[in-house]
């Protein structure tokens, strides 16, 4: 039996355009976006934010200076937010099944976007309210298990009563290894029918 139904963020609840984000972040500070996303992805930094590292302000000061430029806060949720285009089919599903019984989100993201994400993805604020929940919060990222048995925990429910959509495989893999039922997202349609084979209507 499944009590609570999970969705990841980027590229599940949106489509995620990482291109849009940097050449917003390029266009303001004057360097180019290979070399943001090397400062900033590819170094570590996000990583380490997406597992608890930084408080919310320190994250933005420290993305300003790997940058080479004093980023507002306003700036970089519009970057964020420039980047994800909502899938309106997923959230109708999170809606319906929202009526009736817990739905949750799951991401790897600092707690910067945990603090403005009604800002930045009102419907995220609105479908899962307080069940938004951010690895920067939970101490541990995806693909570590840890992670999701700290999210089931959070959820109060038994890791194997979780059903989870992700759209990495080694996340997927991660979750079935912590006991969660997990599937990678393959779209609305997809989502619907495995729901509707673990006797769930949406």
């Amino acid at each position: 039996m499944i009590d609570a139904v999970v969705f990841d963020m980027d590229e599940v609840l949106c489509r995620y355009r990482i291109e849009r984000r940097l050449a917003l972040l390029a266009s303001w500070s004057g360097r180019t976006p290979d070399a943001i996303h090397a400062a900033i992805w590819r170094s570590g930094f996000e990583d380490a934010a997406e597992a608890g590292a930084f408080t919310a302000d320190a994250y933005l000061r420290e993305f300003g200076e790997r940058m080479g430029y004093p980023l507002s806060a306003a700036q970089w949720l519009a970057a964020r937010r420039a980047a994800m285009e909502p899938d309106e089919a997923v959230l109708a599903i999170a809606r319906r099944l929202a009526a009736r019984r817990p739905v949750a989100m799951f991401t790897n993201n600092p707690l910067l976007l945990k603090r403005h994400i009604a800002e930045v993805f009102p419907a995220v604020a609105e479908i899962f309210g307080e069940r938004a929940i951010f690895s920067a919060e939970l101490g541990r990222r995806k693909p570590d298990p840890e992670a999701f048995r700290r999210l089931a925990g959070r959820l109060g429910v038994q890791p194997a009563r979780v059903l989870f959509f992700d759209d990495f495989p080694d996340y997927v893999a991660g979750a079935r290894e912590a006991g969660l039922m997990a599937y990678r997202f393959e779209g609305a349609p997809a989502v619907l029918d495995r729901l509707t084979a673990h006797g769930i209507e949406a």
